[in-house]
């Protein structure tokens, strides 16, 4: 643990201690039990708790336990009940460290301090419904409650995430902006959140209705919740596991192309340095110019495969603003010096201005190279002067805010029997193939929200087109 991270552990833990201390119930003999079972309440639906996507966070179903504590019982009390279920929880059932424990503990406490406090700024009582003598029945009363019920939740997503995230950006090597976006700010993780959350006015008329019986009913679309936000995240580490794998045996077959073109480069260089050598001991100059000129342009196309596979070997997701016209661009140069290419025409006609939108340009960069290469060995056979082209053609839908990606060849096509399987994994018809090209692409561009489609019109080649959303990005 890093000295800031420490140091920020403490001061949360510390201003927790500060707040329970001040809000100490003053009713404790009265209502022991019922606080008791809030806590135990509370705690069993802290057990319910999933690691986030990237694995350093966790989160729990607990959020709505805890805020119908603080609708009934009030500030001080909903935070000592938060706080006491959290550190027995994570301790006796989760089995996390005790300094873990304890901040997870403390940011509860002062989350709870956050969104009671809201709660009573906006009209809803701070010593919970409970406190009143009698509570408001009708329309009227249930509307006054909604903009504190609102303001509440805002107030819980707003502190707790802000406070949590800030452990877990320093316990790793991401920023905290980018833990926010991968952890917390992803649809399905909003979407749980506020189910669970609206959740709390219900467990409250539930208790008033029926008592406790009524908050034990709610523990079955709560489980439901956290089965779905389970089976997301497990479905979300296989995948990206799929992708990993997939790409590992797709990549010692590039390995093997680029060292014979890298071995090809380093020959001619070799070879000019020699003449260097023979024209400087005859004091011949007349050609230093030309060969320094192959070197330098033989050194820029062994670094453009470096850089090509340095971007294709990433394994994990890296999001980021990618600008698509250069990232087709460096896919070009990385394969057009290859062997495979001889002789091929690149046809790029894309549209202005460059958009740009939010991806993995390692991921995208290898969706285009399978593309590439699949194009290239369909136009192997193209004997007698045949025109061997790849076009590239890109356009941009304002309305549907979509990007498309069409890669054409003039190859020998794709047979209609196959069209339908092409991207299932393993289905090449390839005699050396493994399968693994198009599958892998097909999941790559599904995980950016996109799709891909492959036609192959008799005597026209094949043409494939992707389509990617442009949510969160801009045009540049």
């Amino acid at each position: 643990m890093s000295l800031r991270l420490r140091i920020y552990v403490a001061l949360v833990v510390l201003a927790a201690i500060g707040l329970l201390s001040w809000a100490v119930p003053q009713d404790v003999d009265a209502r022991w039990g019922h606080y008791a079972g809030w806590v135990a309440i509370c705690m069993f639906s802290e057990t319910m708790w999933l690691t986030t996507v990237s694995g350093q966070g966790t989160v729990s179903m607990s959020s709505a336990a805890g805020l119908a504590a603080a609708m009934l019982w009030g500030q001080g009390p909903s935070m000592w009940i938060v706080a006491v279920s959290v550190l027995l929880a994570e301790l006796f059932v989760a089995r996390k460290a005790l300094i873990r424990a304890a901040f997870n503990s403390a940011t509860g406490a002062i989350t709870m301090w956050a969104a009671a406090g809201v709660w009573w700024l906006l009209g809803g009582p701070l010593q919970g419904l409970e406190s009143l003598d009698a509570i408001g029945q009708g329309p009227r009363a249930a509307l006054g409650l909604i903009v504190p019920v609102l303001g509440m939740i805002a107030a819980y997503l707003l502190v707790n995430r802000t406070l949590v995230t800030g452990a877990v950006a320093w316990s790793g090597d991401r920023r905290y902006l980018r833990v926010l976006r991968e952890d917390w700010l992803y649809t399905e993780r909003l979407l749980d959140d506020f189910a669970t959350f609206f959740l709390s006015p219900l467990m409250v008329i539930a208790f008033e209705a029926v008592g406790y019986v009524g908050v034990l009913l709610f523990y079955a679309p709560l489980r439901m919740l956290y089965e779905s936000n389970r089976r997301y995240l497990e479905l979300h580490g296989a995948q990206a596991q799929l992708i990993h794998s997939e790409r590992m045996a797709a990549k010692g077959e590039m390995a093997a192309e680029i060292g014979h073109e890298l071995r090809n480069q380093l020959v001619a260089i070799s070879g000019r340095a020699q003449m260097l050598i023979k024209d400087g001991e005859r004091k011949v100059v007349d050609h230093v110019g030309r060969h320094a000129q192959i070197i330098l342009e033989q050194s820029r196309r062994m670094e453009a495969l470096a850089k090509g596979m340095t971007d294709f070997s990433r394994a994990e997701l890296q999001m980021e603003r990618v600008d698509v016209h250069a990232l087709i661009h460096r896919s070009v140069e990385f394969v057009r010096t290859q062997n495979r290419f001889d002789g091929v025409e690149w046809d790029l006609r894309l549209a202005e201005p460059a958009p740009h939108l939010m991806a993995d340009p390692g991921q995208l960069q290898q969706v285009l190279l399978n593309l590439f290469l699949n194009a290239a060995d369909a136009m192997k056979g193209k004997t007698n002067g045949a025109r061997r082209a790849i076009s590239i053609t890109t356009t941009y839908h304002d309305r549907a805010r979509q990007l498309r990606v069409v890669v054409t060849d003039t190859g020998t096509g794709i047979a209609p029997a196959d069209i339908s399987r092409i991207f299932e994994p393993r289905f090449t018809t390839k005699p050396d193939g493994h399968g693994f090209g198009l599958s892998t692409s097909y999941r790559i561009i599904t995980s950016h929200g996109g799709r891909i489609q492959a036609e192959s019109p008799p005597g026209a080649g094949a043409s494939f087109t992707i389509t990617l959303p442009m949510r969160g990005a801009a045009l540049g």
